[in-house]
C-alpha cells in the first residue's frame, strides 16, 4: 500500500511478491523505477568452467569453426559460445530450482505437513 506523496515521488515504482521461501510469510520487493535498462557488464571468464568437460568442446568448435579467422575473431567467438552455453546451463538450473520449490511448496501446505518430504527436499545435492 502507498499513500499519494510516494505515488509521486516514485510513479513508475511497483510491487511483486516473491515465491514462498520456508516461512509462512511471503517476501515482497519493490520496484522503484522498472524503466532503466541493464547494462550489460564485462565478459570475464570464470575458472570454475575449464573443471568442465562440455566447456572444451565448446570453446573446441568455436576456435575450429572458421580456420582461417584471425585470433581476435576466434577468441569473440569462443566468448560468445561460452556465453550461449552458460545461459542455456543456467536455464536448466532454473527450472530445476523451480520443479523443487514447487514440490517443497505442496509439502509445507500438505495438512499435516510431511517432514520426511519436507527434508529430502531442502538438502542440497552438493
Amino acid at each position: 500500500m502507498v499513500n499519494c506523496a510516494w505515488n509521486e515521488s516514485f510513479p513508475l515504482g511497483r510491487c511483486a511478491y516473491l515465491r514462498f521461501e520456508g516461512s509462512d510469510h511471503q517476501p515482497l520487493v519493490t520496484y522503484f523505477n522498472k524503466s532503466g535498462k541493464l547494462k550489460k557488464g564485462m565478459f570475464r571468464f570464470n575458472r570454475a568452467l575449464t573443471e568442465k568437460k562440455e566447456v572444451e568442446g565448446v570453446v573446441a568448435e568455436a576456435w575450429n569453426h572458421f580456420p582461417l579467422h584471425s585470433v581476435i575473431a576466434k577468441l569473440n567467438s569462443c566468448r560468445r559460445n561460452i556465453i550461449q552455453w552458460a545461459k542455456e546451463q543456467n536455464a536448466k538450473s532454473n527450472e530445476l530450482i523451480l520443479q523443487n520449490q514447487t514440490a517443497l511448496e505442496v509439502e509445507l501446505y500438505a495438512d499435516p505437513p510431511r517432514q520426511n518430504e519436507i527434508e529430502k527436499l531442502t538438502i542440497l545435492p552438493f
